[in-house]
């Protein structure tokens, strides 16, 4: 009789302290738009699948969840969580949260790409997909994964991680630019490609970074490709790597310093983004904008590498002081002119090891032990920059185990 109880206090303890989702759909000309709200937040995973297409919710917490008559779909509950499948005949999907109250949100695409007109401007509605930063990114991301599945959005701890950071390292200069000249001839672009293809080596050891180096031997790569690169690659972040060179060619400068876009070069990226549509469609990865609707997203792509760019920047210059005890000079946005810097939507800097004009700094720059060291704070950085507190994952996957796909 007490373990009757017992079972039926835990029973009812359990619903007392479940998670209610109330979920709304509405229609539009060009989409179906799928609302789950809860009572907080929650760490969540929205991913599609195909024969037959589904639009899967999983959502790593019990929760009670009644599907409206009017809507098609299924519920399913599992040790790690509660999972909501759609079936539906989609040519897109894009989903993001809202807080307060928390909200999942479903965009589900039916016609053609041509037929959506996914920010126009002149709909509040849609305007409230803009609004975040982070939007800029999830326009443009999606990632396939060993499964079949193409995750559309994952939340987990406050961040989103639905595939491993894109990271685009720049050794400067290569070929016949060998960059400067430093104390028995050694050569920017040598030191650096050498300290760049160390920071590689970390960050692919790591597990949650996939790498693109702009240049991996001595090869001249043009300014603007090299930022067109981290442009194709929907990267994450762009760091470039460079040395320095006194302008008087004083042998006492030294110090490592480190730079982001200006905000004047960010005002003509901004215009270049809403003039140039193919410039557009290579930020965005789609070319379906509204000239209207662009310049919102640019001023938003913008934003986000301006000040994200900031906060990286100053985050170099705090590891860098502590692992290396160097002298760092930070300079914000001051200063405009570098090319590979303007890139939209993507925190960017440009990192001055040491002068070459110095036979000091030189000679250590030369040093395989000190290129070991500065790339290791480099990547001690971007890890400081992007889990602050988060626990070492190597794949978004093993979160949870799921019981079998729907």
């Amino acid at each position: 009789m007490f373990l009757r109880i017992l079972v039926i206090f835990s029973v009812f303890v359990s619903f007392a302290f479940s998670q209610k989702a109330v979920v709304r759909v509405g229609k539009y000309p060009e989409k179906e738009r799928i609302v789950l709200q809860l009572d907080k937040s929650v760490d969540y995973k929205v991913f599609t699948l195909e024969n037959p297409k589904r639009v899967v919710v999983d959502i790593m917490e019990d929760v009670n969840i009644n599907l409206p008559a009017n809507l098609q779909g299924r519920v399913g509950k599992h040790p790690w969580g509660t999972r909501v499948v759609f079936e539906r005949k989609f040519q897109d999907i894009k989903a993001f949260s809202l807080q307060e109250p928390f909200r999942i949100v479903i965009d589900i695409y039916t016609g053609t790409s041509t037929e959506r007109a996914i920010a126009r401007v002149e709909q509040g509605d849609e305007l409230i997909e803009i609004v975040d930063p982070a939007f800029v990114r999830m326009l443009r991301h999606t990632s396939m994964v060993t499964s079949g599945e193409r995750v559309v959005n994952e939340v987990r701890k406050g961040q989103v991680i639905t595939q491993r950071r894109v990271i685009v390292i720049d050794p400067g200069h290569g070929g016949h630019d060998p960059g400067a000249i430093g104390f028995m001839q050694i050569k920017e672009k040598d030191v650096v490609l050498a300290i760049a293809k160390r920071l590689a080596d970390y960050l692919e050891r790591d597990g949650r970074f996939r790498v693109i180096m702009t240049r991996r031997d001595d090869t001249f790569v043009p300014l603007q490709e090299r930022a067109n690169i981290a442009l194709r690659n929907r990267a994450d972040l762009f760091i470039s790597i460079h040395a320095d060179a006194h302008p008087q060619r004083l042998p006492e400068a030294r110090g490592t310093t480190i730079f982001a876009i200006s905000s004047e070069a960010a005002q003509r990226r901004r215009q270049q983004i809403v003039n140039n549509q193919n410039y557009a469609s290579l930020v965005f990865g789609r070319d379906d904008i509204p000239t209207s609707a662009r310049a919102v997203l640019a001023d938003l792509a913008m934003d986000v590498t301006l000040n994200e760019s900031v906060v990286f920047g100053n985050r170099i210059a705090k590891v860098v002081r502590r692992e290396l005890g160097r002298d760092v000079h930070f300079r914000g946005i001051q200063r405009a002119g570098f090319a590979v810097l303007k890139t939209p939507g993507i925190p960017s800097v440009l990192v001055e090891v040491g002068f070459m004009t110095n036979p000091q700094e030189a000679l250590m720059m030369s040093d395989k032990d000190f290129q070991d060291s500065f790339a290791r704070a480099l990547y001690l950085a971007i890890v400081e920059y992007f889990f602050p507190t988060a626990q070492k994952v190597t794949s978004a996957q093993e979160t949870y185990a799921p019981a079998g796909l729907p």
